[in-house]
């Protein structure tokens, strides 16, 4: 059953790799549509700024993904 193998010590690290991932995308879809309403209402958004939060998503995908992969292959 999938519920024995998540209460499992490697279960409960996949879990939260994967919810790691999730937040990257949450953030990423979150700031794409604060984009999309600035340029909507022709306000000026900062770059950097915007820069800075698409780079801090980015690379909570990559690391929840390597993460989850390192995981589930029992790579060390």
């Amino acid at each position: 059953m999938i519920i024995n193998k998540l209460l499992t010590r490697k279960g409960w690290r996949v879990v939260a790799h994967s919810m790691l991932a999730a937040a990257g995308i949450g953030l990423l879809y979150l700031l794409s549509r604060m984009v999309i309403g600035d340029i909507q209402q022709q306000d000026t958004l900062g770059l950097c700024i915007l820069g800075v939060g698409i780079a801090f998503s980015l690379w909570l995908v990559a690391l929840g993904s390597m993460l989850i992969k390192a995981e589930l292959t029992d790579w060390r």
